[in-house]
């Protein structure tokens, strides 16, 4: 059995690149919470921020899902074997599970 890097699949290639952009969301989300040094109200001033916060929740919410149920669906129909995807799939996991704490139980 051949085991590659990267999926040979293009579910598996999507899947791959949706969690590649919930990297780079995630990245440029702290980024963001950094420059206004976590205050609301600097987003609540300014409409241009205001979208942006929107925009990357928005993708956020939607790359982590869709990265994670592709990666599934590649694994267990096309049975892709790479290194990569159970990573990503983890990584989204532990993703998903992070932010469901956040309304389960916040502080």
């Amino acid at each position: 059995m051949q085991i590659n890097l990267m999926p040979k699949t293009l579910s598996g290639k999507w899947s791959v690149g949706f969690a590649i952009v919930l990297v780079v969301v995630i990245i440029i989300e702290f980024i963001f919470a950094v420059a206004i040094g976590g205050d609301p109200a600097v987003i609540a001033s300014s409409p241009l921020l205001s979208i942006l916060a929107n925009a990357l929740s928005i993708m956020f919410t939607l790359a982590g899902p869709l990265s994670l149920f592709l990666g599934i669906y590649t694994i267990v129909k096309h049975k892709d074997r790479s290194v990569i995807k159970p990573l990503l799939v983890s990584y989204v996991l532990t993703a998903i599970m992070f932010v469901l704490g956040e309304f389960i139980f916040p502080h």
